[in-house]
């Protein structure tokens, strides 16, 4: 009988065949870990003292989910800076969603608020994002590189360098530019429709400062005051709420700080201030950016009539009657003169905000 050659074969192939799949393995995959992983944005600039959040990490394919965490901060000369970041600071974080319009009371807020020490900056783990905190104020200034690690089911990436990040410093408040413009006019005695003198940037009609008199408490107190410094008195109304345009509006009246901090609002003949949480402040915008709108009252203000400003520059201030765009002066008890400021506070304290009005005169 001739005997079959081709089982044999086929029986000698199959071995060979199962030996090269099953017994070549030494590692089961359990994903992919790229060790290209980078930052959609290479670096990250914080203003000390300001939550900020970096971009999220671009996992080139790898397996989901990560772990990630930062392993080494080196400053500008290489040097390892790991103590100055792995310190932790007191700052307040948020324990349940904000709503900028129902959470207005001081105590509305801190119920949603707890104290926690944190790192200045924190990794996520899931994404990689960095967030600064208020704690990110102590830290130095400068630029620095970050090495990060990153983990999965497959193995573990150190990624060295992966990035720059400046620390730079920021005023802790701000005013126009920055979260707005300054804008002035009048408008017929309790009215709403303003006609502005200027509205833009460079001003000329107004002037201001701001001084961080403390670190505690946050409070912020606001004074209005004429050309030669005489304040305007909130508390017997002689600064009141702009109305707001339109029939039956809701609000009645354009934002203010009595809006953003309706129990804390308090007035003295020369003041108004307001007691907040935390920082920013405000928090969120009620509407109009973080503009505050206010009239005073025509009885207690003499208002200079003045030719209309195509522009104006830097430090180029309104002169009063020798200016060229002096007209005279508006029947007193006529008008009511408008202003508008924009302000934020960035880091906790109390603070003080003087806005002087160059074309006005208490009465």
């Amino acid at each position: 009988m001739k005997k079959n050659k081709i089982i044999p074969f086929i029986i000698v192939f199959s071995a060979i065949a199962f030996i090269e799949l099953f017994g070549g393995c030494t590692k089961i995959q359990h994903g992919y870990l790229s060790p290209f992983i980078a930052y959609q944005a290479t670096e990250f600039t914080v203003v000390a003292g300001r939550t900020t959040f970096s971009t999220t990490l671009n996992l080139d394919g790898s397996t989901t989910p990560i772990h990630a965490k930062w392993l080494h901060f080196y400053d500008s000369t290489g040097k390892n800076v790991d103590a100055i970041f792995s310190k932790k600071n007191l700052v307040d974080i948020w324990t349940a969603a904000f709503d900028p319009k129902s959470d207005l009371s001081f105590d509305q807020i801190s119920a949603k608020l707890q104290k926690d020490t944190l790192e200045p900056l924190s990794v996520s783990e899931e994404s990689g994002v960095i967030t600064s905190n208020a704690g990110s104020l102590n830290l130095p200034l400068g630029t620095y590189t970050m090495d990060l690690q990153v983990s999965n089911p497959e193995g573990t990436e150190v990624l060295k360098n992966i990035l720059k990040i400046n620390i730079v410093h920021g005023n802790p408040m701000e005013t126009d530019p920055q979260v707005g413009t300054f804008a002035v006019g009048w408008a017929l005695a309790n009215q709403a429709q303003v006609n502005y003198f200027y509205n833009g940037p460079n001003i000329p009609y107004l002037k201001y400062t701001i001084n961080r008199i403390s670190d505690q408490p946050n409070l912020l107190i606001v004074k209005v005051m004429d050309k030669n410094g005489v304040p305007f008195n909130p508390k017997s109304g002689e600064i009141k709420g702009r109305p707001n345009t339109g029939l039956n509006p809701n609000p009645p009246y354009l934002q203010n700080l009595e809006a953003y901090a309706p129990d804390t609002y308090e007035t003295t003949d020369t003041s108004m201030s307001v007691k907040f949480p935390l920082a920013p402040f405000p928090t969120a915008s009620l509407g109009n950016g973080y503009h505050m709108y206010y009239n005073i009252s025509a009885s207690a203000v003499i208002v200079d009539s003045t030719s209309k400003w195509s522009g104006n520059s830097a430090g180029n201030y309104y002169q009063g009657v020798s200016d060229p765009h002096y007209l005279g002066v508006f029947t007193p008890g006529v008008v009511d003169y408008s202003v508008r400021f924009p302000l934020r506070i960035y880091v906790p304290g109390t603070y003080e905000y003087t806005v002087k009005l160059l074309n006005a005169t208490h009465r």
